[in-house]
């Protein structure tokens, strides 16, 4: 019986292991130094080199990795060592399978960051300019791995993503919960700033749930089961993200959530799930009846104003990323020059526009915004299938993300690329291998040998 009971919840109790153990080192990392949880990753990933799993494996060991630092690590970033390992380990198995992969996106985003990286020539300050270019890497990085780690995605383990969306939330909502819990609820309500888990605040780690809750929804598409745990897991989420105070992700997943309603939400799936939320909903307000009030209150007062985007100055800086593109319109002035920009002529301590083509533009002129739009015509060629439900999910993730930062900050953040370039690869992985796709990526190995056959017939 237990036999079976670990057989059929293999998955769910392989999540709860690593969403305990990120926050076991997560609340630990305060206490104790961060090499000791980076070693329990690392023992993790030569389990799973032993084993022979999947590269999909090791990225989900990364997603949670992203949440596990609290106290101060300086310039470490605990997913990011765990990703150049894992760039490594995928670097060896081309050389071992003398197969290299090439995706959609892998061109357009090669041409992107050498032009990014070239305008660091120009850049006012040059280690704002290194810095951004090390954060774009990061999500690139994740894409060439995923890619040519030569795994397969059937509609069969189209749940697993989703429930792994869930479970991922999940451990992040748990954090901003202790926060307010350890700090005080209303201290925190009325002070944004202290939503802060150590490895991001607020506005940065918002971009997870708009990314995520999309995937998440997949599985109640499914008529024939019944995700009642996993809804309520979601509910839990949902008000985690209300907890975040960051505006700019309500609007992207107020965006999702209508796309969404759109396609898929219909009678059956109100009242399949719908009624669950009368039960909770109705003791929360009766018994946390204050909280709700306070919580209320304090959202009226800050978001149902007439400078409810304007607040924190984001009209100046959007005259200000215009105006910096109109004097370097061409060329731009400079990867992740933005926060010079701001610092000296608004006086602000901001570091970036809060809308991320300005900022495209600003820091990388025409140029930059044509490159930028082929890699967005990828998007539209990997993702746009109406007809298929995962991929209409993983379109409306990338455009609840996107909409989340025409107003605010994480773009060009190292996790941001990690959670969003992770997203799009599976997509066109998942089209790669299903027979009736015409979507495809190049082997490099296939074309030597048809060079090689070539030759050889002459």
């Amino acid at each position: 019986m237990g036999y079976l009971v670990m057989k059929t919840y293999k998955f769910d109790l392989a999540m709860l292991l690593l969403m305990f153990t990120t926050l076991g080192i997560w609340f630990l990392t305060n206490h104790y130094s961060y090499i000791y949880g980076f070693l329990i990753y690392c023992a993790i990933f030569i389990y799973l080199i032993i084993k022979h799993r999947p590269i999909s494996d090791f990225f989900i060991v990364i997603l949670f990795s992203v949440m596990s630092l609290k106290g101060n690590s300086g310039v470490f970033e605990m997913e990011y060592v765990l990703i150049t390992i894992l760039f490594a380990y995928t670097v060896y198995n081309i050389f071992k399978q003398k197969k290299i992969v090439v995706g959609k996106m892998l061109l357009p985003l090669i041409c992107f960051l050498l032009y990014s990286g070239l305008s660091i020539i120009w850049t006012p300050v040059l280690k704002d300019g290194y810095l951004g270019f090390i954060g774009m890497l990061e999500g690139y990085l994740v894409y060439f791995i995923l890619t040519n780690g030569f795994f397969k995605i059937e509609k069969k383990q189209l749940n697993k993503i989703s429930k792994l969306a869930t479970y991922v939330m999940l451990t992040l909502s748990v954090q901003i919960f202790s926060v307010y819990f350890t700090r005080g609820f209303e201290r925190v309500l009325n002070y944004k700033r202290l939503v802060n888990l150590g490895w991001g605040y607020s506005n940065f780690i918002a971009v997870i749930f708009v990314l995520l809750i999309p995937l998440a929804l997949y599985k109640y598409i499914d008529k024939k089961h019944y995700y009642f745990i996993y809804f309520i897991f979601d509910i839990f989420n949902i008000f985690a993200l209300v907890l975040t105070q960051s505006r700019g992700a309500y609007v992207g997943v107020i965006v999702s959530l209508v796309i969404f309603s759109c396609f898929y939400l219909r009678k059956t799936m109100l009242l399949k799930y719908g009624s669950i939320l009368i039960i909770p909903t109705s003791l929360f307000i009766i018994f946390f009846n204050d909280k709700f009030l306070r919580l209320f209150n304090v959202f009226k007062d800050r978001f149902i104003t007439k400078d409810v985007v304007d607040d924190s100055g984001r009209f100046e800086l959007f005259k200000l990323a215009l105006n910096t593109f109109f004097d370097k319109f061409l060329f731009g002035n400079g990867l992740n020059s933005g926060k010079y920009m701001i610092s000296n002529n608004l006086d602000n301590w901001v570091a970036h526009y809060h809308n991320f083509i300005l900022q495209i533009a600003s820091a990388l002129g025409i140029i930059g915004l044509i490159l930028f739009g082929f890699i967005v015509l990828r998007w539209i060629k990997i993702l746009f299938k109406p007809k298929d439900a995962f991929l209409t999910c993983t379109a409306i993730s990338i455009i609840g993300g996107l909409t989340h930062q025409l107003l605010d900050v994480s773009f060009d953040l190292f996790y941001f690329g990690v959670y969003f370039y992770g997203i799009i690869a599976i997509a066109e992985i998942y089209r790669h291998y299903n027979v009736d796709e015409k979507l495809k990526f190049i082997a490099i190995n296939k074309l030597i040998k048809n060079s090689d056959n070539i030759n050889n017939n002459k």
